[in-house]
């Protein structure tokens, strides 16, 4: 059984604001407790205009780290920043390595496809790594363009 705390944990690691917020909404008006079956949610009348104030004050956080790739000066490279904005990717990325780097870019979509990381061979969703860092701005390693792989580069 997939309970409704399982739901609430899925769309809060993976940024999903509106889910997010709506379980939330439905637990803090005890519609459904934390360990029942989620099938629960389907069955309720939501508040829409109670849930969008939620998602507008982002009462959870959700959504407040960025991902944040920085063209290098070798051709072709980019490095991998997690950041609130991107002046704190473009600080980090300068203060690791001496380096102003080129154009900056959000790309949050680069999130969801699974990466190899070179050090340890492990593979993950930069979802997952997010969940484990504990200081932001981070940085997360350095990929070739058009390649699933991240290298820690000099850190």
């Amino acid at each position: 059984m997939i309970t409704v705390k399982d739901i609430f944990d899925y769309a809060v690691g993976l940024d999903l604001s509106r889910l997010a917020h709506s379980v939330y909404w439905a637990i803090s008006n005890k519609l459904v407790q934390p360990n029942d079956d989620s099938e629960k949610l389907k069955m309720l009348q939501y508040e829409d205009e109670v849930i969008n104030q939620l998602i507008e004050s982002n009462m959870l956080g959700i959504g407040r780290i960025k991902l944040f790739v920085i063209e290098t000066q070798q051709k072709d490279w980019f490095a991998f920043h997690l950041a609130e904005n991107a002046l704190d990717a473009n600080r980090l990325h300068s203060n690791l390595f001496r380096d102003q780097g080129g154009r900056i870019t959000r790309a949050d979509r680069l999130m969801i496809p699974i990466m190899a990381f070179a050090e340890t061979g492990k593979e993950k969703n930069l979802y997952e790594l997010k969940k484990s860092i504990v200081q932001y701005p981070a940085y997360v390693g350095h990929a070739k363009a058009n390649e699933h792989v991240l290298y820690r580069m000099g850190v």
